[in-house]
């Protein structure tokens, strides 16, 4: 590639193709997306971490228009935190070295993964008037304060509240995921009651995630592969797939499907990786449940079928998480046309969503006993998940597709050239 080439648009984000954690997945879908516009696309990103055997690939790749620099890293297993630490802190360094010498005039979409990364933004516009996004994944310090890994109010939260304030002023727009997570953005940034409040929320967009409704559409439990190499065709199939974060319920997921341990009409599956991916392995090994299936990512073209394999799709969210992050896998459970069990607060705009709209089914953490009588309830008369899914699915063909996300992103990125 000639090193004159022009770009429209550079983004940063440490997880992209081929790395298969959701918010690299995201990023290439909606990449993909942009190129449809005529956009000529940079990403900055580093090779993959997740799993401890990933594959190196090359430095600089051509994919589908988009053009890939992978800065250097240390590539520690993702799993672990010190590993994580190490390889965010490397990659934030070595792609703040190629945003501040390299296409310097070219607008910047910064991702917020590394969590800090809209810091070099609003130091690169300071240097160079390099006009920049960011987009809101997960908000810090509080997603970092719910979990414990900092301390709340502290001498290192209070630091990066001022830091985000910093960069939202500057900025020339912020994308969040929820309405929920705007409320969240603006108190992370120290910018309420403040006389930059009404600036920021103005340039702050909300942009749903989305589902590649090119690749994920509906499917017969019938016809899934997958579903007829487990044996499940006659099960109920309680699906977990995605990322097993430190931010997900995962222990009330577990605690239902110990409800069901001698129940040979149910099987619950957890599908991905992530931190507490250990937890559903020991449970495993501990109670030696039958009807519980484990498995790694799945390849992106083999997810349809996957997901196709599922009666109902779960998502688990501790308390307190809708103001910091969205489960991205709720929309490839609509997108599979199947009905959802969200674990959640059920004032959250995400519960709101899926009863207003008659998509499946909500219960407070740890409310072990209502899941139960739901997946009873659904065992004896299966009928009850066909019209949730239709209505998921529906409701996300109207609002959550990656074409409607991407119209979005193109009008704010072409705004600011």
């Amino acid at each position: 590639m000639s090193k004159k080439e022009q770009f429209d648009l550079r983004i940063v984000s440490q997880p992209f193709y081929p790395e298969m954690v959701s918010s690299g997945q995201a990023l290439t879908e909606l990449a993909e997306e942009l190129t449809t516009y005529g956009l000529k696309i940079k990403v900055i990103a580093s090779q993959p971490t997740i799993l401890e055997n990933s594959k190196t690939v090359p430095k600089r790749i051509d994919y589908k228009g988009i053009h890939i620099l992978r800065t250097w890293s240390t590539r520690f297993p993702k799993l672990s935190f010190i590993g994580k630490f190490f390889n965010l802190i490397t990659f934030f360094c070595t792609a703040s070295f190629d945003i501040l010498f390299n296409d310097r005039k070219v607008p910047l979409l910064l991702v917020t993964n590394p969590p800090y990364m809209a810091l070099i933004g609003w130091f690169n516009n300071m240097i160079n008037g390099t006009k920049y996004g960011v987009l809101l994944f997960d908000i810090m310090p509080e997603q970092a304060e719910l979990l414990n890994l900092v301390k709340p109010g502290g001498l290192l939260s209070r630091v990066w509240r001022k830091i985000n304030k910093l960069w939202y002023i500057r900025s020339s727009y912020a994308v969040v995921l929820s309405k929920d997570m705007l409320q969240g953005a603006i108190e992370n940034a120290n910018l309420s009651g403040t006389k930059y409040e009404k600036l920021c929320r103005d340039k702050t967009h909300i942009i749903h995630v989305w589902s590649d409704d090119r690749m994920i559409k509906p499917k017969s439990k019938q016809d899934s592969y997958s579903a007829k190499e487990l044996n499940v065709l006659n099960k109920l199939v309680v699906q977990y797939s995605g990322n097993h974060g430190r931010f997900h319920d995962i222990e009330s997921i577990l605690e239902i499907a110990r409800k069901f341990a001698h129940e040979e009409k149910i099987m619950f599956q957890f599908i991905g990786e992530g931190f507490k991916k250990k937890n559903v392995i020991s449970f495993k090994k501990e109670t030696n449940q039958e009807n519980i299936f484990v498995n790694t990512y799945v390849p992106k073209e083999k997810l349809q079928d996957s997901l196709a394999m599922a009666d109902i799709g779960v998502i688990a969210q501790l308390p307190a998480q809708e103001r910091v992050c969205y489960p991205s896998k709720l929309l490839g459970i609509m997108s599979a046309g199947r009905p959802v069990l969200a674990i959640c607060s059920p004032d959250s705009d995400m519960a709101k969503m899926i009863i207003d709209n008659d998509m499946g089914f909500v219960i407070s953490n740890g409310d072990i006993n209502s899941a139960v009588n739901i997946l009873y309830a659904c065992i004896n008369d299966p009928s009850l998940l066909i019209e949730k899914g239709k209505n998921a699915f529906n409701y996300l063909n109207k609002n959550f597709t990656l074409s409607s996300a991407a119209e979005q992103y193109f009008s704010l990125i072409k705004r600011f050239q």
